[in-house]
C-alpha cells in the first residue's frame, strides 16, 4: 500500500466518524497539519508511532500480506462490511 492509499483510508476513516482533522489533533496528539500532509499523501516518510496511534484512534489495524497476493474471501468480505 503506498502511503497516499493509507493516507486516503485514514481520511475516508475519520470521516465515517463526523470527526475533522482538530478532532484528531485533539484526539491523538498529532498536528493537524501532520495529519492533513498524511491524509493527502504529501508527506514522504512517515513515523510508524504515529500511524499506529491514528489507526488505534479509528479502530483499525495494519496487517501484512505478501506483495501480488490476492485478497482472502474474509479481506473480501471486510471491504464490504
Amino acid at each position: 500500500m503506498t502511503l497516499e492509499k493509507l493516507g486516503n483510508e485514514i481520511k475516508v476513516l475519520r470521516k465515517s466518524k463526523n470527526w475533522s482533522q482538530d478532532d484528531m489533533q485533539n484526539y491523538s496528539g498529532i498536528t493537524k497539519r501532520t495529519i492533513s500532509k498524511i491524509e493527502n499523501g504529501f508527506i514522504d516518510e512517515v513515523g510508524i508511532k504515529k500511524v499506529d496511534t491514528i489507526l488505534d484512534l479509528l479502530g483499525v489495524e495494519l496487517n501484512l500480506r505478501a506483495k501480488g497476493r490476492p485478497r482472502t474471501l474474509e479481506e473480501l468480505q471486510n471491504e464490504r462490511g
